[in-house]
C-alpha cells in the first residue's frame, strides 16, 4: 500500500462502516440526543432462555467478564446508564443500536440508543461528550472516527467514565511505525472486539478456491485469474486484499512470490482499486468490467471483494458481460445477499463470511457492563485474547525511516525483540465468523436470534426457528499466533 501517510489517516474511518454483515430488519431506531435521550425500546429481547431472566445464581460477578451471564443477577448493581455515540448515520449503525438496545435490557442498563454530531466533526462529538458525561452517564459505547480517539480517551479519562469501542478498531494513527519490514497503524488505545483482517483475505481465496475446484476441476490454474477489488487508503479493508494475495502466493508458488508493492503481483492475480472513484458499487462494476472485458487465457473468474456493495457491483459486472456460470464473488459482510436470496435473486456474488450483529454486539457491551461495575479494566479484559505483538505497547524508535511512507523503524533488542518503553495489556477479541450461502442462511442466522433471545423469541430475522443451541458457536478460539512474537505475517 504505497499511499501517504495523511490519506490513511483521513480515510481510516470507512472501515468501520463495513467491517461486518447485519440483520435485514433495515427499520430505524429510536436514538437518544444528549440533550435528553430516550430510552430506546427497539428490537425483542427474550426474558427467558439464553436471554436471561433465569433464577439468579448468587455469584458475585457474571462467570465471564464481557460476555452476558444468564444465571447473574444484575439488579445487584446500580441501573447503569449508557449512550452509543457514532459519527455519522448509516444501516450498520442501527443494527447495532438494536442489538445493544436487547443486551441492555438483561444487564439492567438504561440504553438511550444512537447519537451523531449533526455536523460530523471531532469538535461536536468531543462537545457531545462533555454534555453526556453533565448528564450522568455511567458509560459509553464510541464509534467514532479513528483519529479522534486519542482526544475521546483523554476526555474520558479525566472524567473517570468507562468506555468501549464498537466496529471502529482505537488506534493513534499519528504515531504509526514500521516493525518487522510491515507498517503497524499506530499503538492500540484500548481492547477491540472484531476481526483479524489479514486472515479475511486468507478465508476469501480458500472459499473461491473450494469453488473452484468442486465447479471447473479440469480447468487448468493457469487458466483461472483472481481479481481483488480493493480500496488502499483505509488500511484494515486493503489488509483483506493483502491476505488474499499471500494466500495466492502460497496455493500457487508457481506464480511467484507475494509482494507488498501494490503494483507487484503474482501471475494470474490482478489488483483493482476503487480508490480511483470511491468505495462504492459503481466504481466496483466499472473496474471489474475492465478486467473481465479483456480475459487473455483466463477462463474462470475468483473475485474477492470488501464488503457487499462491492460485491454487488462485481456481480453485476459478471451479469452484463454473460459470465455469471464462469465466475463467484466472495465478501466480508452478507446483510444485502440475504436480501437478494429472500428475494429469489441468484448471481455469481455466491458466498459471504458473516456475523450478525447480536453475537458482535454481546462482548461490547458485557465488556462495558464490567467496567462499569468494577469486574475488570481495560487492561484485564479477555486476558487470553492479548496478542504478544500488538496489546499497546509503546516502543523506543529509531532515527531510521521508511522511504515511502517517511515512518520510523521500531529498535529491536539482540533478539529481534522490540524495545518496549511503554507496556500495556489491551486485548483483540476475534469473533466467530460463519461462511452463508443461498442453502445455509436461514438456520445459521436464526440460530443468532436463538443464542440471543432465547427459545420462542421473535428475533431479527423471520425464518423457521431453530431449538438447538449448540448449532454453532458465538465464541472463537485464540489464535496460536497471539502467544508468538513478533507477529506471523
Amino acid at each position: 500500500m504505497k499511499k501517504a501517510i495523511a490519506i490513511i489517516l483521513i480515510l481510516a474511518l470507512a472501515v468501520s462502516l463495513f467491517a461486518c454483515g447485519g440483520g435485514t430488519d433495515s427499520s430505524s431506531s429510536t436514538g437518544g440526543s444528549p440533550e435528553g435521550g430516550s430510552e430506546n425500546s427497539s428490537g425483542g429481547g427474550s426474558e427467558n432462555g439464553s436471554g436471561g431472566g433465569q433464577e439468579g445464581s448468587g455469584a458475585q460477578w457474571p462467570a465471564e467478564a464481557g460476555y452476558f451471564d444468564a444465571t447473574y443477577d444484575y439488579s445487584q448493581h446500580k441501573t447503569f446508564k449508557v449512550g452509543y455515540l457514532i459519527a455519522a448515520t448509516s444501516f450498520l449503525y442501527e443494527e447495532f443500536d438494536k442489538a445493544f438496545a436487547d443486551w441492555a435490557k438483561r444487564m439492567n442498563i438504561t440504553y438511550t440508543g444512537i447519537w451523531a454530531p449533526a455536523g460530523g466533526s471531532a469538535d461536536e462529538y468531543l462537545s457531545g461528550i462533555d454534555t453526556f458525561l453533565d448528564q450522568g452517564y455511567d458509560g459509553l459505547i464510541l464509534d467514532a472516527d479513528p483519529n479522534w480517539y486519542p482526544a475521546i480517551f483523554e476526555t474520558l479519562k479525566e472524567a473517570g467514565v468507562p468506555y468501549s469501542c464498537a466496529m471502529g478498531e482505537a488506534r493513534d494513527y499519528a504515531a504509526s511505525y514500521f516493525y518487522n519490514n510491515q507498517l503497524v497503524y499506530g499503538y492500540k488505545l484500548a481492547p477491540y472486539v472484531g476481526f483479524d483482517q489479514i486472515s479475511f483475505g486468507y478465508h476469501m481465496v480458500d472459499k473461491l478456491t473450494e469453488w473452484k475446484e468442486a465447479t471447473y476441476p479440469d480447468v487448468p490454474w493457469e487458466k483461472v485469474g483472481l481479481i481483488s477489488v480493493d480500496y488502499s487508503a483505509a488500511p484494515q479493508l486493503h489488509d483483506r486484499g493483502v491476505g488474499a494475495e499471500m494466500r495466492w502466493a502460497e496455493l500457487h508458488p508457481e506464480f511467484g512470490a507475494y509482494n507488498p508493492d501494490i503494483l507487484v503481483n503474482p501471475k494470474n492475480f490482478f489488483v483493482v482499486d476503487t480508490l480511483s472513484g470511491a468505495p462504492d458499487q459503481t466504481t466496483a462494476q466499472n473496474l471489474v468490467t475492465q478486467v473481465l472485458s479483456n480475459p487473455g487465457d483466463i477462463e474462470v473468474w475468483l473475485i474477492e471483494t470488501m464488503f457487499d456493495d462491492i460485491a454487488m457491483g462485481a456481480a453485476n459486472a459478471a451479469q452484463n458481460l454473460g459470465m455469471v456460470d464462469t465466475t463467484c464473488v466472495v465478501t466480508i459482510g452478507g446483510s444485502n445477499i440475504i436480501e437478494q436470496w429472500d428475494a429469489g435473486v441468484e448471481s455469481a456474488w455466491r458466498y459471504a463470511e458473516f456475523t450478525a450483529q447480536n453475537i458482535y454486539a454481546e462482548p461490547i457491551i458485557a465488556s462495558l457492563w464490567a467496567m462499569m461495575a468494577g469486574q475488570a479494566t481495560p487492561e484485564t479484559l479477555f486476558p487470553e485474547w492479548v496478542p504478544a505483538w500488538d496489546k499497546g505497547d509503546h516502543f523506543a524508535l529509531s532515527d531510521e525511516v521508511d522511504p515511502i511512507f517517511g515512518l520510523p523503524y521500531v529498535q529491536v533488542d539482540d533478539s529481534g525483540r522490540a524495545i518496549v518503553e511503554e507496556e500495556h495489556s489491551f486485548s483483540t477479541l476475534l469473533l466467530p465468523t460463519f461462511w452463508i450461502d443461498k442453502d445455509n442462511y436461514k438456520p445459521y442466522v436464526e440460530w443468532t436470534d436463538l443464542y440471543a433471545y432465547g427459545p420462542g423469541a421473535e428475533g431479527h430475522y423471520k425464518y423457521e426457528q431453530v431449538t438447538d443451541l449448540d448449532m454453532f458457536s458465538a465464541r472463537a478460539e485464540v489464535p496460536a499466533s497471539y502467544s508468538e512474537y513478533p507477529a506471523p505475517r
